[in-house]
């Protein structure tokens, strides 16, 4: 029989390690860094775009403000309206509406930005997304994709140390976070993130999926063995 799917440690052992909290800004958002993980707020877009279109504002009275949900129709595009206050909307502006949920994530990089506020700069932070398997995720497809057969998939074992699911980061959906919206994943009182092996991995993988070319032409053989060991065990040659 084959062995389980999880041969990480073929690659990088150990994938996970758990360090310090690294604490809160002075607004009180978590401090996070690259690698780290986390449970963030994702959203990912539908096939149309659907807007909260507003149809009415009473600047007097917010209240009384009126809108449509409705499904993006290029040939008849929103008009402007007032800005909204509130919600902080311009008058070229619309409310988009998504599908979400926090769910687990690894931290790509972090930044704060002045650009729209030089004022009071923007804490963000660039997350790819872990989705679970499910039942329709035959077996020899989570092995393509543990064996990195998938330039835009990247496996992720499951842990004490890391997440308690085995999942993939979908580099296809990777999306800017505010930093309000994440959170840090903690084991026993400290937090978790990729181990300083796996996350030259998951960099050397990632670049090559957004340039088509290879970071470093060593760990890129070595990937390729362990892509050659995993499909050879499940006969998938």
């Amino acid at each position: 029989m084959p062995e389980p799917l999880d041969q990480t440690g073929l690659l990088c052992n150990p994938f996970y390690e758990t360090k310090e909290p690294l604490g809160r800004d002075k607004k009180g958002n978590p401090r996070v860094s690259p690698g780290q993980l986390i449970w963030a707020h994702q959203v990912y877009p539908p096939n149309r775009p659907m807007i909260i279109e507003v149809q009415g504002y009473d600047p007097r009275d917010p209240s009384k403000t009126s809108y449509v949900f409705r499904k993006y129709d290029p040939a008849k595009p929103p008009g402007s309206h007032f800005p909204v206050k509130e919600l902080n909307l311009r008058s070229d502006e619309n409310l988009y509406v998504m599908q979400g949920k926090l769910r687990p994530a690894i931290v790509l990089q972090t930044i704060t930005t002045d650009y729209y506020n030089q004022q009071n700069p923007e804490p963000y932070v660039w997350t790819a997304p872990c989705f679970t398997f499910k039942d329709k995720h035959k077996q020899d497809y989570r092995c393509r994709i543990a064996a990195m057969q998938y330039p835009h998939l990247f496996y992720l074992p499951a842990h004490p140390s890391g997440f308690s699911e085995e999942g993939v980061l979908r580099f296809e959906h990777i999306q800017p976070i505010a930093t309000d919206g994440v959170q840090p994943v903690f084991c026993n009182s400290k937090q978790s993130f990729l181990s300083d092996t796996a996350w030259a991995v998951l960099q050397h993988r990632l670049s090559l999926f957004m340039t088509g070319k290879v970071l470093d032409a060593s760990l890129d053989e070595t990937v390729r063995a362990y892509a050659e060991c995993l499909l050879e065990a499940y006969g998938l040659h």
